[in-house]
């Protein structure tokens, strides 16, 4: 078994950027050879040698057991019928997360095509990645929106929630549009619950496994915001909200908006607020990536995103893996921005308005974002 660095540390970055409250903004793998390693042929065998490898893997690592077991036999019984043995590497990758979907979807497992040099260089976001805040400002009068990408946690754009949220103390309608969030980390989720929590409170715990800590250690830094306790079979890390300096944004009304593209930390934000009671959710039920983790070589030419974990609402102990959080108000997202300002006072009509001149930088919709 391969050393705590496989996640810890060199993954530490990618756990981060994949969903550190909940965990699928999930960054490719960087480039740093000149050699196209997706479009190598498959060595004879290779392929089945990659799938049982995995499948081994799978079952040390992956945090649901019965399905980490499923996947396995669908590996090793693929394996043995040849079906990994030819085309190339790209195309195997492909084929072996399609297999895996086929069993369970899981919002970020994934088989990567990549050389040493690259599993061991920083991830890289998405490249059509819009900005990571598309929009922040006064809507409306006493009404705040804010429209972000990610929760990337560079200085800059935790910075800019932390501005965003000072400037706008005052509001009594405050709106995260998190319609085209795909996920990311806790910090700028960390300034937002400042504002608006007035005690500590539980919002989300993360759970894996004792022996997958053991082995690989705890990947989330451990913060003021961020308490972990161990048991003989688990380490579980609660996340709280901690209140900063009273504003009136604590009595203000939060209005989140959500779709099927809502992911990963976006949807521990969403979910953070739901269950304390703190928001209404406005859309429909988001994408269902739950599961955090991390990349984990699988050979040397094959990498593999590796759940590890669990995260999950503190009041029910329910995870959102494949189900997604369910909306308080179910629309069309593309209305749900309308939906919001009326909720918030504002007659139909300058609501339409207002929604025009909001337009989101991707489809609100995955099947409409994957055809891009």
């Amino acid at each position: 078994m391969r050393s705590r660095g496989s996640f810890a540390k060199r993954g530490a970055s990618l756990l981060c950027i994949a969903g550190c409250m909940s965990s699928a903004l999930l960054a490719e793998p960087a480039i740093t050879s000149d050699t196209d390693v997706t479009s190598a042929a498959v060595r004879p065998r290779e392929g089945s040698e990659v799938a049982i490898r995995l499948a081994d893997e799978l079952v040390s690592f992956f945090p649901i057991a019965d399905q980490a077991q499923a996947y396995a036999a669908r590996l090793r019984a693929n394996a043995a019928a040849g079906r990994y043995d030819g085309g190339t590497r790209g195309s195997l990758a492909q084929l072996l997360t399609a297999d895996l979907m086929a069993v369970h979807k899981d919002g970020h497992l994934k088989v990567f095509a990549t050389n040493e040099a690259e599993q061991n260089a920083p991830p890289s976001p998405p490249k059509d990645l819009p900005p990571p805040i598309q929009s922040a400002k006064w809507i409306a009068p006493g009404i705040a929106y804010i429209r972000p990408s990610a929760f990337l946690q560079k200085d800059d754009e935790i910075q800019a929630f932390r501005t965003f949220m000072e400037e706008h103390r005052s509001a009594r309608t405050i709106i995260f549009d998190l319609r085209n969030d795909h996920g990311g980390g806790n910090a700028e989720p960390d300034v937002v619950f400042s504002y608006l929590f007035s005690r500590k409170t539980p919002l989300t715990r993360l759970e894996m496994s004792r022996a997958t800590f053991d082995q690989s250690g705890w990947p989330f830094p451990v913060t003021d915001t961020l308490e972990v306790t161990k048991t003989e079979s688990k380490v579980i890390g609660t996340r709280y909200a901690l209140p900063g300096a009273p504003t009136p944004l604590r009595s203000a009304k939060v209005l989140v908006l959500v779709s099927d593209v809502t992911a990963s930390a976006a949807e521990g934000f969403a979910v953070a607020l739901q269950s304390t009671g703190r928001a209404t959710l406005i859309g429909e039920a988001t994408a269902g990536a739950d599961h955090f983790g991390g990349p984990r070589p699988i050979n040397a030419d094959f990498s593999v995103f590796m759940p590890i974990g669990r995260t999950y609402d503190v009041k029910s102990g329910r995870d959102w893996e494949g189900v997604g959080v369910q909306p308080d108000v179910a629309v069309d997202p593309k209305q749900a921005l309308v939906v919001a300002l009326q909720m918030a006072g504002i007659n139909h009509d300058q609501a339409v308005r207002l929604d025009a001149q909001e337009v989101p930088a991707q489809p609100m919709h995955k099947a409409k974002l994957a055809a891009r």
